[in-house]
């Protein structure tokens, strides 16, 4: 038997080395003898290319190169690594793959215009935004949404703060760390107030899921002039002053967030009995007596913690810090007339936000059932850029598998897109090689957009620029690699009276504009 299989295995390698031969020398005729490329066999499968025997067909389909489409959009190297051929034959196999695809050839612009109808559309929830986007999120094109830290959820100036600086424990006012590192490392203008980078500071935060506790980095600190804030007496002796819109955690039916506008006398808060929180992790609940909202007119402070957005006080109370995303992983399931596209939804998790708490919260207020909507959400935890990377093809196989079912993939979230990135390739000495693997992760991130008519939603980090004296002084990260790579690019930030504000800032055929909307309990809205 093993001798009849490496028999095979010598038949088909030699079967492909004739195949190659065959097709130079179809090369040296096709000047002499142009009528006979007429007669070449039509290419339906992959062993009918040039040059691809059953050895060489079976390589490409294990390494996920199983149709023609995926090999058109190939790159020379990454068939040549993978088949072990020459990159001429390499190339010669992506153009007949691409001439039977009918990719990378010229096309009429009417011919394409045609083909452009067929793009599918992912209402936001808001008209004026779906306006902005010339209707909503497209297919076969990858969106990056990225905004600003403070989003007007906040903390009065005296609430304590518990974070450790190189395992150094500090509690002190939170206005008295914002001016510590504002004299230390410098503090930007930003939106309607200042920001200031954080490196080696961390904190503790609580993931309502697991009930875990875990410590976290804190990417800036963040201070704005407010009017009011609301007071909140809890039964064990505790105030907590904060922004209307800032998120209270609560015992409702389990642990959820609500705003603090929303908290009634009665209710219950949730905290953690020990900071610095031990191993075994113990909730500790509180009534709120009191609701108040006085007059303030000073500055309200908030941390940033991109992993879990929340942050424990020496209290013990869970402090929230952050959803276009979820809404977009409820709305892409319903069927055409009422703005989805009847799609499932792949979602790779950079930073543990993924909600499925929020998710079932937005389908039952928009009329649909939370548990079949939870069903149709393939979520998947990256731990570090490779894994990321990784799960972009783990994430095709899933597309692949449910492309002829009812509820085929439509939408591919990748929230953030350069979170791992960033934290892995620090200083100017790691740049190149950080934007190579940013720049071939985006690219695959728009084969499999335009393979499979999906639509591709990243988000993504600012960072600073302090040399930025007119216009916003942020960016997102990626630098040119991820501004030239997003098909449309829309920068959120606040508005008054609680709403929020998206700028088109890129897009190849739809002119610059804003929209405002609100998050609301049913996601995005007018």
């Amino acid at each position: 038997m093993i001798q009849m299989a490496r028999k095979k295995k010598v038949d088909d390698e030699v079967k492909e080395l004739e195949e190659f031969e065959e097709l130079d020398a179809l090369d040296e005729l096709s000047v002499e003898e142009p009528t006979k490329r007429s007669n070449k066999k039509e290419i339906k499968a992959l062993e009918d290319l040039p040059g691809v025997g059953p050895a060489t067909a079976e390589k490409l389909r294990e390494a996920g190169y199983d149709s023609l489409e995926a090999i058109a959009v190939a790159s020379p190297l990454e068939l040549k690594e993978l088949a072990g051929i020459s990159e001429g034959a390499a190339l010669k196999i992506i153009q007949a793959a691409r001439e039977a695809a009918n990719i990378g050839t010229f096309m009429r612009a009417d011919e394409y215009f045609r083909k452009r109808a067929v793009v599918g559309k992912i209402t936001t929830g808001s008209k004026s935004l779906d306006k902005l986007l010339g209707g909503g999120i497209e297919t076969q094109a990858v969106s990056e949404f990225f905004g600003e830290f403070g989003s007007g959820k906040c903390f009065a100036k005296d609430t304590l703060v518990y974070y450790e600086n190189d395992n150094v424990e500090h509690v002190e006012s939170i206005e008295e760390m914002y001016n510590k590192y504002a004299t230390k490392n410098g503090e930007i203008p930003f939106d309607n107030g200042f920001a200031v980078p954080l490196e080696i500071v961390s904190v503790y935060t609580f993931d309502i899921k697991t009930r875990k506790v875990e410590k976290t980095k804190v990417s800036y600190i963040y201070k704005e002039k407010v009017s009011k804030l609301i007071k909140l007496k809890l039964s064990t002796g505790i105030e907590l002053k904060v922004t209307q819109s800032h998120p209270v955690l609560v015992f409702k039916d389990g642990l959820k967030w609500i705003k603090a506008s929303e908290v009634r006398i009665g209710d219950v808060m949730v905290g953690i009995e020990e900071v610095p929180p031990k191993s075994d992790v113990k909730l500790c609940f509180h009534q709120v007596e009191g609701v108040e909202i006085f007059n303030y007119n000073d500055y309200v402070y908030d941390l940033v913690v991109p992993e879990t957005h929340n942050f424990i006080a020496p209290n013990g109370l869970v402090l929230h810090n952050t959803q276009l995303a979820h809404t977009l992983a409820v709305i892409v399931q319903k069927p055409l007339e009422e703005g989805g596209l009847n799609g499932s939804v792949v979602w790779i998790d950079t930073e543990n936000t993924f909600r499925p708490e929020r998710i079932k919260q937005i389908a039952e207020t928009r009329g649909m059932d939370p548990e079949e909507v939870l069903k149709n959400i393939y979520v998947a935890r990256a731990f570090n850029s490779n894994h990321q990377m990784l799960l972009v093809e783990k994430a095709e196989e899933i597309i692949k598998q449910k492309l002829p079912s009812e509820k085929p993939v439509k939408l591919l979230v990748v929230d953030s897109l350069t979170g791992h990135f960033r934290s892995e390739y620090v200083g100017r000495g790691t740049l190149a090689e950080r934007q190579q693997k940013l720049a071939k992760h985006l690219a695959d991130l728009h084969r499999v957009a335009n393979l499979y008519d999906i639509a591709v939603f990243v988000t993504n980090q600012v960072q600073a620029r302090p040399d930025a004296f007119f216009g916003d002084p942020t960016r997102p990260i990626g630098g040119h690699i991820l501004a030239h790579s997003a098909t449309v690019r829309i920068y959120l930030r606040k508005g008054k009276a609680g709403k929020r504000v998206a700028r088109l800032i890129d897009s190849p055929h739809l002119p610059e504009g804003e929209a405002a909307f609100r998050i609301t309990e049913k996601g995005i809205e007018d």
